[in-house]
């Protein structure tokens, strides 16, 4: 069953938001930032956001890092700067976003600064689990809704479970509507705000017999933050739904990126069926470092004429010719086993489309590289 090709030049002249996903190591960062600059070339405005700290996009934009404020990019010796499109780089940062839903959903100084104090907000806003992946989407949808770009592309952040993007917000909802908390803000809610105070007061001694136990002051802390938070919880979640809509939209689109092995291509199959199950746009796959073969004739031709032109330019090498076939033939081989686990691994059987990009024989560190590769990605 041959695989439906996949148009990327279509996607990047039609979507407004791509998200590149899928594990690491595996060429996503590369890919989403070649896909920006190839969409750069005919003439849009693209946005590349990263959220992987590892900091791989500035290196391969060839700057030395990003920040959380979009960098133009200067694309003017290349020729893809040539069609007025115009390419910037950002990098996430987590805190910095957290600190920005806050002021905006803190229903007053008081309580917004009582969070921004708070020492278990300094946790939950930089390294709580699924925080980065939360307000990721946070901020794809900040960015979005200035329309400043024609084009958003967002390198995902790699993970073993690649579904961490996408389950981000329900975890953290999950948190704040959990039994602990509820049975932890009890106390706190009968007393009411306005009696904390005193409830703390007259309660000091148990207190302090938990601090013992428990750390109170982890339990104190933790307590207040959820008991300010609450009143933002509404905004938060209604924002979250809008972020929802925003990625089931046409405009919008998944695309997921592996490698030819049976994990990588396994894992993209799980994604895909979250995706297509959650009603969310796949625009395809990308298969990164794939060996690429000729058909079984033309290898043959064109090992023996390029073996022979060898052979007489280095005549008294015993076995020359001998190793250079075998060396195209072992190329051919694991060109043909790339072939067989990518058209044999279930994602690829459900009509999606799906382009593999051949090896790369050097590592990416200047745009030019970059450029290099995004004609890979075209099959240029």
């Amino acid at each position: 069953m041959s695989a439906v090709n996949l148009d990327l030049l279509e996607l990047l002249d039609s979507k407004r938001i791509l998200l590149c996903c899928g594990s690491g190591g595996v060429g996503k960062t590369t890919t989403a930032a070649s896909l920006g600059l190839l969409a750069a070339s005919r003439g849009r405005s693209v946005l590349v956001l990263t959220i992987d700290p590892a900091k791989r996009l500035a290196q391969a934009m060839g700057l030395d890092n990003l920040s959380h404020e979009p960098q133009a990019i200067d694309i003017s010796k290349l020729a893809a700067g040539k069609n007025g499109g115009a390419l910037y780089g950002m990098m996430l940062d987590t805190k910095r976003t957290f600190d920005f839903l806050v002021e905006r959903y803190a229903p007053n100084e008081e309580a917004r600064q009582a969070i921004f104090d708070n020492h278990y907000y300094q946790h939950i806003s930089s390294s709580l689990a699924g925080s980065r992946e939360f307000m990721a989407m946070e901020r794809v949808y900040e960015i979005a809704t200035e329309n400043r770009y024609d084009l958003v592309v967002v390198d995902t952040p790699p993970s073993q479970h690649a579904l961490d993007f996408i389950d981000a917000p329900k975890r953290m909802f999950d948190l704040f509507e959990g039994r602990f908390l509820k049975v932890l803000l009890k106390p706190y809610k009968v007393v009411g705000k306005s009696g904390l105070k005193l409830f703390k007061r007259g309660s000091e001694r148990s207190l302090k017999f938990l601090e013992k136990l428990t750390g109170y002051q982890f339990l104190n802390d933790l307590s207040e933050f959820f008991l300010v938070f609450t009143d933002m919880f509404e905004g938060f979640k209604q924002r979250s739904e809008r972020v929802r809509e925003l990625l089931g939209q046409s405009d919008s689109s998944f695309l997921l990126v592996c490698a030819p092995e049976p994990a990588s291509l396994g894992q993209a199959q799980r994604f895909f069926q979250r995706l297509r199950g959650e009603d969310l746009p796949v625009g395809g796959m990308i298969v990164n470092r794939v060996h690429i073969a000729r058909g079984p004739e033309q290898l043959s031709a064109s090992c023996h004429q390029e073996v022979a032109e060898l052979a007489d330019k280095v005549q008294g090498k015993a076995g020359l010719a001998q190793r250079l076939l075998e060396t195209y033939q072992e190329q051919h081989d694991l060109a043909l086993a790339d072939q067989y686990t990518i058209e044999n691994t279930p994602v690829a059987q459900q009509k999606i489309a799906i382009q593999k990009v051949p090896h790369f024989e050097r590592d990416l560190h200047s745009l030019e590289d970059l450029e290099a590769f995004a004609g890979k990605l075209v099959g240029n």
